[in-house]
């Protein structure tokens, strides 16, 4: 259970290092997307009742 929720506010964090000026354009709609993606899983498995 636990997982999920550390996979969701990694997610979140891949998503907001895409603004921190560290990466090229591609990069940061690369980082985004791909933040999304693992945050809204993340947080889709946590809701999941088991």
């Amino acid at each position: 259970m636990w997982q999920q929720w550390v996979n969701a506010i990694l997610g979140l964090w891949l998503i907001l290092s895409a603004f921190l000026g560290f990466s090229a354009s591609a990069q940061t709609t690369n980082l985004v997307i791909v933040g999304i993606i693992v945050a809204v899983l993340g947080f889709w498995g946590a809701g999941m009742k088991k």
